[in-house]
């Protein structure tokens, strides 16, 4: 009986093994999820992109699947933690490495070594590289590159006597050209200079350029000196001449009006990203503008801005299929080749994270080119383990308080700080 045990478990062992591998002839499946779902204008040339890698060979068959910006994130994160991921897929460059911890991603950098065609990295950034590394090995590769700049509308300069000559590189410049440009009719703002915190500038945007930071090295949390103080209350004190009711109503007028402010010419220069040129350009505006680098402090300044990106990455569901691993490599490969990232930034108007590619798209569209060279000068928020939301959830509370005029700035660094602190001390009695 134990003999006739054994045999079926082995016959049934083996029957399994065979019904996991592939006929021959018979392609694998390759899913790939993506954000252009059917009826966005970039569904279309995708799917294109995917069925011309099918055509290419006649091992593998990628399905693509798409979904919208939003609902992309709960899906990708839902699926990650139930190991049921797709193949390959998107997710943010900044965090790679918590989820190579997990041990939810396979490392490229074996896939890599063993690639007998061979694969250059070094056509993408190598800021960007550094995120997608964990413990020495490449577990992602930067999908997209994200930059912020300063956006300058030439027409208002010119309405009151300004010309590119004065665009602002310093601080102190900033406010000065800012203040010719406010506009208030009895008390309403009709038109904004610049505002510190319009847009996407953030105030650990404005202590990088000042040499500082939220933590230090070994992953503590700092806001605590005078420096951090003096940027919290420049930020406050850069138009101090207006409540902060008059700045939020004004803010809040822009958003009935369903267009970025910048875009609807009430606000002369605003920190945002490259995607604003793709909503200037399809809200084909009528105004002379263009973009910069950010200003940065006066005195020790700082040439750098927060570029949030994209990564893609091959999920690990723990299945043992390495034949899906193999095709999900391949057609990584095939996606961020140069030409594929020349059709992809083409389509949705994105800076991608290839660097010759990128190069083609700019050699013609003098903002692009501009928007492409602050790449060089992006980072990414680094990952802190303790508390992954330090920039948003965690910060944040604090930051409106203060501007809202709920608590000074030294109550906000301090309450922050002692928020950091707690979730330290939690996280290490922990693991």
């Amino acid at each position: 009986m134990k003999k006739l045990t054994a045999f079926l478990l082995a016959a049934i062992a083996c029957f399994s093994l065979i019904a996991c591998q592939p006929a021959e002839n018979e392609r694998i499946t390759i899913d790939f999820w993506h954000m252009a779902p059917v009826g966005t204008a970039a569904f279309a040339p995708t799917k294109a992109i995917i069925t011309a890698f099918n055509e290419s060979q006649d091992l593998y068959t990628v399905k693509g699947t798409g979904f919208s910006f939003w609902d992309y994130w709960d899906k990708i994160n839902i699926a990650v933690s139930s190991q049921t991921a797709p193949d390959l897929g998107l997710s943010t460059l900044d965090d790679v490495a918590s989820r190579a911890e997990e041990g939810v991603l396979y490392n490229l950098s074996e896939l890599l070594a063993a690639d007998p065609t061979g694969f250059d990295v070094n056509q993408f950034y190598t800021n960007q590289l550094e995120f997608a590394t964990y413990d020495g090995d490449l577990y992602a590769l930067p999908f997209t590159a994200t930059t912020r700049v300063l956006y300058y509308n030439l027409d208002m300069f010119a309405a009151v006597g300004l010309t590119a000559a004065d665009i602002p590189t310093t601080w102190t410049e900033l406010y000065d050209v800012a203040k010719q440009l406010d506009i208030v009719d009895d008390g309403v703002i009709q038109q904004l200079g610049f505002d510190p915190t319009y847009g996407n500038a953030t105030y650990h945007g404005w202590l990088w350029e000042a040499g500082l930071d939220f933590f230090d090295t070994a992953g503590n949390p700092t806001l605590n000196t005078q420096a951090h103080l003096d940027i919290l209350n420049w930020i406050k004190d850069f138009n101090s001449e207006y409540t902060r009711n008059q700045l939020v109503a004004f803010g809040d007028a822009n958003t009935m009006l369903g267009i970025n402010p910048f875009a609807s010419g009430r606000v002369a220069m605003m920190v945002e990203t490259d995607g604003l040129y793709q909503t200037i350009r399809e809200a084909d505006v009528d105004f002379e503008y263009g973009v910069t680098t950010i200003p940065i402090p006066d005195e020790n300044g700082v040439r750098v801005n927060w570029g949030s990106g994209f990564s893609i990455e091959l999920y690990d569901n723990n299945d043992g299929n390495t034949a899906a691993r193999q095709g999900a490599w391949e057609f990584l490969k095939y996606i961020m080749s140069e030409e594929v990232q020349i059709e992809l930034a083409t389509i949705n108007g994105w800076l991608m994270a290839h660097k010759g590619a990128m190069a083609t798209v700019a050699a013609d569209d003098p903002i692009t080119a501009r928007l492409v060279e602050e790449v060089e000068y992006a980072r990414d928020k680094i990952y802190i383990p303790y508390a992954p939301s330090w920039h948003g959830n965690d910060w944040q509370p604090y930051y409106t308080q203060f501007l809202a005029g709920e608590i000074t700035a030294e109550q906000c660094l301090q309450n922050a700080r002692n928020n950091y602190l707690q979730k330290q001390e939690n996280y290490n009695a922990t693991h």
